[in-house]
């Protein structure tokens, strides 16, 4: 585990960018899909980088670390067991993307209090976390995993599904550099639903890859974590 000072200071800074109202959480607004027709493929689909276990630093500001897992390319974010846990597996060095892939799972439960989440995403500020995000968020008080986009101070998210703890292939992907607030989200090669930020914009930033939980408070969070595995960005 890496615990340089900037890292220690982006965990405070994560921790009160999530406890102060910028938290990916339920009582976040969640937005209408309309009926949509599937996106094509575009060139923001071809793959630009395979990240490895060592693109990526390691930390926690108590209880278990995350860790890379064995004779895998894969990395576990567990939940912490202690009071205003944060745990990340943070890309070191980003960069330009228009989206996200990777295969794994978020392992979560329904016994968690106030603002505890498991989260995977792209993000462009990874110093006040307050930036353009796009990814994958589950709420541990209800185990319910959601699409979500931020930036411009606003905070959009869609239920995807409820208690489902099993691995898949999990993609957030920008339309175009003609649409670059909207970002499209599929589970499993299945299109799932498409948010729109009209204040945000998620085409070619300067982004990194981020798995990340907190926990605030709740029942004994055993067992519930993140696995990430074949972390891709186009």
């Amino acid at each position: 585990m890496k615990t340089t000072s900037k890292l220690l200071v982006g965990a405070v800074l994560l921790f009160s960018a999530m406890a102060t109202g910028c938290n990916k959480d339920s009582s976040q607004p969640t937005q209408p899909q309309p009926n949509l027709i599937k996106p094509g493929i575009h060139a923001g689909g071809i793959s630009l980088a395979s990240l490895g276990q060592s693109a990526f630093s390691l930390w926690t500001t108590c209880g278990t670390a995350p860790y890379n897992i064995s004779g895998t390319n894969g990395i576990c974010v567990p939940v912490g067991n202690c009071s205003s846990s944060v745990d990340a597996a943070q890309e070191s060095s980003g960069q330009t993307a228009t989206g996200l892939q990777f295969n794994g799972c978020f392992k979560g439960g329904t016994s968690a209090s106030g603002y505890s989440e498991e989260a995977v995403f792209l993000c462009d500020n990874v110093t006040q976390w307050n930036g353009d995000e796009m990814g994958f968020v589950k709420t541990l008080n209800d185990n319910t995993l959601k699409a979500y986009v931020q930036g411009g101070g606003n905070y959009y998210t869609s239920v995807i599904s409820t208690g489902d703890n099993g691995y898949h292939t999990f993609k957030a992907q920008c339309r175009s550099s003609s649409n670059a607030d909207m970002v499209d989200f599929y589970v499993d090669g299945t299109y799932k639903c498409t948010l729109t930020n009209t204040a945000g914009h998620y085409w070619n930033n300067y982004d990194y890859f981020v798995g990340t939980n907190h926990w605030s408070g709740g029942s004994n969070p055993t067992g519930q974590q993140i696995e990430m595995y074949n972390m891709t960005t186009y």
